[in-house]
C-alpha cells in the first residue's frame, strides 16, 4: 500500500515558482543567495567552492550546464501545482512507480534544501549536507549526481523508474531445517562487478534507512551505487526505515557517471554511458535489491552466530530474493562483512541457503577478499553433501557457534 505524500502546500509552490522562474546564477555566491532565499538558511556551499579552487574547467561546466538543468527541473515541478509522490509504510508490502522525467525535479528540490522528507522513519534527504563538504571522495559523489541533471536537460530520461517494498512472510529455525529446495547454481567471479551483472537482481549492501551516508559521508557499496546512478535516491523519497524482513527492489535507474577507487579512495570518473537492455518504453532493465545486514560496529561480532541472529540473516536475504516471476539469477558479494563486521564465510552461506529456497541462482562477486578464497571450493562440493538447502541450514546451525577459523571447511568436515 502506498500514500501520498505532498511535500509543499499551493501557497509553498507559488513561492517556490516565483523564486525559480528566472533565476539568474553564473557563480557559487549567486546559487548560495537563491538557495538561501528558498529555505531562510545560509549555506557556505563549501563543497561547490572547494571544485571551482580544484577544477576551474568542472566549476565553469557545472554553472553553465548542470545550475539551469537543476532550476529548469526544480521550476518544472512546481509549475504545474502541488506535486506528490507516493510513499510507503514499513511493514506492509506495496509498489509506486514514477515516470523517470519527473525524478530530475524531486532531486532538484533535494539539493536546493526545498525538500523535507515524509517521516522521521524515511532516510534524511538533506542534499545541503554533501554541499558542506570537501573531502575528496565526498566531491566525487557531487560531481556523479550532477550528470544527472545535465543528461536529463538533453533529453527526457524515458520510462519509469518503480520502488517495491518486498516482506517476507516469517519462518522458523525449524520450518527452515525442512526446506527441501536444491541448492541452486553457484558461480564465484573473483574480478567482475555487481553493478555490470546485466540480467541479474543486482544486490544493494544497504543500510536500514536506505542509501546509507551517500548524503552524509558514507562511500562503500551502497552509497557509491547510489552516486552513479542518482535517480536510486528517489527510493529514500519513497521508502522508510527496512524491519527484520523487509527488503526494497529499485528498478530502472540508469548509471551516468564513472569511479575510480573505494571508499575515501573514491574519485569521479567522467560521464558514463550506461549499455544495460532497455524496456520498450526506454526504462532501463536494471533491477538493484536493497537489504541491510546486522552491523556489528557497536556490538560483539562473535554474536553473529547465535541462531537468532544467523536466522535474522537468513530471512533478510529471503525478503531480498523473493521468488518472482522473471526469477533472474542474484549477483552479490560481501553483504554486511566490510564496514558492519559480518563473517563474509557465513553471510555467503546463508545467502545461497536464502537463494536456493528462492529458486535464483547466484553469481557472487568477492572482489579479490582472501577471506573467501575457498567458496567456490565450497560451492562445487557442497551439493553432493547436502540434499537440500535445509540440510545445509541444518548443518550451520550444528557448526557456525563454535566459531571455526574456516567455516567451509567445517560444514564439510
Amino acid at each position: 500500500m502506498s500514500e501520498r505524500f505532498a511535500p509543499f502546500t499551493a501557497a509553498q509552490c507559488e513561492s517556490l515558482r516565483a523564486a525559480l522562474e528566472s533565476p539568474k546564477v553564473r557563480d557559487v555566491n549567486e546559487l548560495a543567495a537563491l538557495r538561501a532565499s528558498l529555505t531562510d538558511v545560509d549555506h557556505p556551499l563549501t563543497a561547490l567552492r572547494a571544485l571551482a579552487r580544484e577544477d576551474p574547467d568542472w566549476s565553469a561546466r557545472f554553472f553553465e550546464r548542470a545550475v539551469p538543468a537543476i532550476l529548469d527541473a526544480a521550476w518544472a515541478l512546481v509549475a504545474q501545482g502541488v506535486p506528490s509522490i507516493p510513499v510507503h509504510t514499513a511493514g506492509r508490502r506495496a509498489r509506486a512507480v514514477i515516470p523517470r522525467a519527473a525524478i530530475p525535479g524531486w532531486l532538484a528540490h533535494l539539493f536546493l534544501g526545498t525538500l523535507p522528507r515524509p517521516s522521521l522513519l524515511h532516510p534524511s534527504l538533506n542534499g545541503g549536507t554533501l554541499l558542506l563538504r570537501d573531502a575528496p571522495h565526498e566531491l566525487a559523489k557531487l560531481q556523479c549526481m550532477m550528470e544527472l541533471f545535465v543528461r536529463a536537460r538533453a533529453r527526457p530520461l524515458a520510462g519509469r523508474f518503480t520502488v517495491e517494498r518486498r516482506v517476507a512472510p516469517p519462518r522458523d529455525e525449524a520450518t527452515w531445517s525442512y526446506e527441501k529446495a536444491p541448492l541452486s547454481p553457484f558461480t564465484v567471479d573473483a574480478t567482475g562487478l555487481i553493478e555490470d551483472a546485466d540480467d541479474h537482481l543486482q544486490a544493494d549492501f544497504a543500510n536500514r534507512y536506505l542509501g546509507g551516508g551517500v548524503l552524509t559521508g558514507g562511500c562503500v557499496q551502497e552509497e557509491i551505487r547510489f552516486s552513479v546512478a542518482p535517480e536510486l535516491l528517489m527510493g529514500m523519497v519513497v521508502s522508510p526505515m527496512m524491519e527484520a524482513r523487509e527488503a526494497v527492489l529499485l528498478h530502472g535507474a540508469e548509471r551516468f557517471a564513472a569511479v575510480q577507487g573505494y571508499g575515501y579512495k573514491m574519485r569521479f570518473d567522467g560521464a558514463f554511458t550506461d549499455a544495460a537492455p532497455r524496456l520498450a518504453d526506454g526504462t532501463p532493465d536494471v533491477s538493484v535489491v536493497a537489504f541491510d545486514a546486522l552491523d556489528f560496529r557497536k556490538g560483539d561480532p562473535a554474536s553473529q552466530t547465535d541462531p537468532a541472529r544467523m536466522l535474522r540473516e537468513l530471512e533478510k536475504a529471503r525478503a531480498a530474493f523473493l521468488h518472482d516471476a522473471r526469477a533472474l539469477p542474484v549477483a552479490t558479494g560481501n553483504w554486511g562483512a566490510g564496514a558492519f563486521l559480518g563473517d563474509p564465510q557465513l553471510k555467503a552461506v546463508l545467502q545461497w541457503i536464502a537463494a536456493s529456497a528462492c529458486k535464483r541462482a547466484v553469481r557472487y562477486y568477492t572482489f579479490g577478499d582472501a577471506r573467501v578464497d575457498g567458496l567456490a571450493a565450497f560451492a562445487a562440493q557442497a551439493p553432493r553433501h547436502f540434499d537440500g538447502a535445509g540440510a545445509l541450514w541444518k548443518r550451520v546451525l550444528a557448526v557456525a557457534p563454535r566459531r571455526p577459523d574456516d567455516l567451509f571447511a567445517a560444514l564439510l568436515a
